[in-house]
């Protein structure tokens, strides 16, 4: 679905800010990500109003999995495979 809207930070032209434009809330394409943040090593949730997590179905071991991260201050979606499945981030759900 990124990839539809432009791309993330590695694979865009310009950042991942289309994508991040597209898919966050108001956007285009419907989707309507939120920021959310994440739970800490502590247990306490962070970052609520600064960054959108979000998983994808995709694990790289037992313990991580790829999420996406819609970044408030650049205004960009990145792709990361390292989170760590207690950071209790955003599921959204969609239909191909």
């Amino acid at each position: 679905m990124a990839k539809h809207y432009g791309g993330v930070r590695d694979d865009s032209n310009d950042d991942g800010q289309g994508a991040y434009a597209a898919l966050f809330s108001e956007g285009s394409s419907g989707f309507n990500a939120v920021y959310g943040g994440s739970r800490d090593t502590a247990g306490q949730y962070a970052r609520l109003e600064a960054h959108g997590f979000y998983w994808t179905a995709s694990e790289t071991s037992p313990g991580t999995a790829w999420f996406y991260n819609f970044g408030k201050g650049g205004q960009l979606l990145n792709r990361h495979s390292d989170g760590e499945k207690p950071m209790a981030i955003s599921v959204r759900c969609t239909k191909e």
